[in-house]
């Protein structure tokens, strides 16, 4: 069929509108998101080309003791600024996750930007460890078991600092991904739990067959360096928010 010279496209089809006036378009992108893939890739590409083989020395030390000591020993001999950065990653990455679970389930501060959430739940974070490296100083205090409780904490560093390595991954396809993100924030609470497990393995190697603590203090010293400080925290954020 031949259109006349004045006619549209959109005259004389059998289809019918559905919609009178014009449809709006109600999609939204978050640009902040974008920007802070940006910024943490731009964390690793610093890290890599400043300090590649440090990097790789605190993978291998998380996984065998012998190369832990080692980095050990050569980290307390000044101000190292890629396990500050490792480090500062990790909290973000953590922030993020918890953030993507309070987008989907609204837990708390449900009626806040979705940037504010996440501005809020990293100082959550960072509040939290303080507190967490408070209560390990205290509890070395009242223990007098300076090296064991030094040790463990050192060890769990190195864990969550090669474990956030991990994580970043799936949280780039949690929120770039058009399949469903809970798969992907699935997968990225998989690697927390497999890191907060492996670091409760290290902890009673440590404690029982290094430095000889019985199986009662050893249980004593994880729920005052891992359980109690998070009790304390759900607590009050459910009470608070």
């Amino acid at each position: 069929m031949e259109l006349a010279a004045n006619s549209h496209l959109f005259y004389d089809h059998l289809l019918q509108r559905q919609h009178l006036n014009p449809v709006l378009k109600n999609q939204t992108y978050l640009v902040w998101t974008s920007v802070y893939i940006l910024f943490c890739l731009a964390l690793i590409v610093f890290i890599r080309v400043t300090a590649y083989t440090k990097v790789i020395k605190i993978i291998q030390s998380t996984f065998n003791s012998n190369a832990l000591r080692e980095l050990e020993r050569e980290e307390t001999k000044g101000f190292k600024a890629h396990s500050i950065l490792l480090s500062f990653f990790f909290l973000l990455n953590i922030s993020f996750l918890l953030y993507k679970l309070n987008a989907f389930y609204k837990f708390v501060f449900s009626d806040k930007s979705l940037f504010l959430q996440f501005t809020l739940i990293f100082f959550i974070v960072l509040v939290f460890v303080l507190i967490k490296n408070f209560l390990n100083q205290f509890i070395c205090f009242l223990s007098n078991n300076y090296k064991t409780l030094s040790d463990y904490s050192y060890n769990s560093i190195k864990i969550n600092q090669t474990f956030g390595l991990f994580l970043f991954p799936w949280l780039i396809m949690a929120e770039l991904t058009d399949f469903n993100p809970l798969i992907f924030v699935s997968g990225a609470f998989v690697v927390v739990t497999a890191s907060v497990v492996y670091r409760w393995y290290r902890g009673v190697i440590i404690g029982l067959i290094e430095e000889r603590i019985g199986l009662l203090q050893t249980f004593t010293y994880f729920c005052g360096l891992e359980i109690l400080p998070v009790i304390i925290l759900v607590k009050y954020i459910i009470e608070t928010f």
